[in-house]
C-alpha cells in the first residue's frame, strides 16, 4: 500500500458517479495529485471539498500508477470567504486553473506551492480588501511557475539598472531589457510592470492588464501549447474583468 499526507490545495472538484468526486489538489510536499473520494456529494463533505480550501489529505493507493483515494479534513474554508466577491473569486478560480492545467502531476513544487497557500490566506481573510494586491501576487507567482516549469523570465538587467525606469520584455528570449535598448523594437514588447521587480509597488489596473498579458503570452507559448491545451477558461475571464475597468 502506498500513501502520504500532507497539508493540501483543493484545486478542482468534478463527480464521478451519483456520489463520489474526482479531486485535484496540490500538495506542500507531493505536488499535483488527483484521486477519488467517496461520497464527495453527502452533505457533511460538501464544505471541505471545495476549490481553494486547505485540507489535511491523506492519499492512499495499491499501486503507484492507480488513482488513489483521498480524505480530508478541512483546515481553512477558502472558498466560502473568496466566492461572494467577483473579483476576488476570479482570482481564486484563475489562480487554481492555471496551477492544475500546468504543473506536471506527482512532482514536487514546494515554492509554489507555500506561495499559492500565502496568496489564498491572504485573499480570504479579507477578500473585499485583499484582492486588490492579490492580483499583483497572481502575476509573481505566474512568474515563479514559470520559472519552476523551465521557462523563467531574464530579470538579470534590473538587478543591474534598478527600479527607476522602465522595463520591457522580449516575446522570443523572454529577456528584460530598459527602453533605451529595447530602441526602436518596443512597439514589438511587452511592457513590464513594476511590480514584477518591486513588491511595494501600488499597481493600478493597467499594470494589471499588461500583467496578465505578459505572463499569459508566455504561459501560453511555452506550457499550454505543449500540452496542447489552451489557457485555462478561468485566466482568460480573468484578463476580460480587468480590461473592462481600464
Amino acid at each position: 500500500m502506498l500513501e502520504w499526507s500532507s497539508p493540501s490545495i483543493i484545486l478542482s472538484t468534478r463527480h464521478y458517479g451519483e456520489t463520489d468526486g474526482i479531486v485535484s489538489l496540490l500538495s506542500l510536499d507531493q505536488g499535483l495529485y488527483r484521486g477519488l473520494v467517496r461520497a464527495m456529494g453527502a452533505r457533511k463533505n460538501t464544505s471541505i471539498w471545495q476549490m481553494g480550501n486547505f485540507v489535511a489529505a491523506e492519499w492512499s493507493a495499491r499501486l503507484s500508477d492507480q488513482l488513489g483515494h483521498f480524505k480530508g479534513e478541512l483546515v481553512r474554508a477558502n472558498f466560502a470567504s473568496i466566492s461572494p466577491f467577483p473579483f476576488a473569486y476570479s482570482i481564486l478560480s484563475s489562480i487554481c486553473s492555471v496551477a492544475e492545467s500546468s504543473l506536471i502531476e506527482r512532482q514536487p513544487v514546494p515554492d509554489i506551492a507555500r506561495l499559492l497557500f500565502k496568496i489564498l490566506t491572504f485573499l480570504s481573510l479579507d477578500p473585499q480588501e485583499a484582492e486588490q494586491k492579490a492580483l499583483s501576487q497572481l502575476l509573481r507567482w505566474e512568474v515563479l511557475l514559470l520559472a519552476e516549469l523551465g521557462y523563467g523570465l531574464d530579470f538579470s538587467v534590473c538587478n543591474e539598472y534598478g527600479a527607476d525606469r522602465a522595463y520591457w520584455v522580449s516575446p522570443k528570449t523572454g529577456k528584460v531589457v530598459t527602453e533605451e535598448m529595447a530602441g526602436e523594437w518596443k512597439p514589438r514588447l511587452f511592457r513590464l510592470p513594476l511590480l514584477f521587480i518591486d513588491e511595494t509597488d501600488e499597481s493600478n489596473h493597467q499594470d494589471w492588464y499588461d500583467g496578465l498579458i505578459l505572463t499569459g503570452y508566455f504561459l501560453e507559448k511555452h506550457v499550454f501549447y505543449l500540452k496542447n491545451k489552451p489557457l485555462p477558461n478561468a485566466r482568460r475571464l480573468l484578463i476580460e474583468k480587468i480590461n473592462q475597468l481600464l
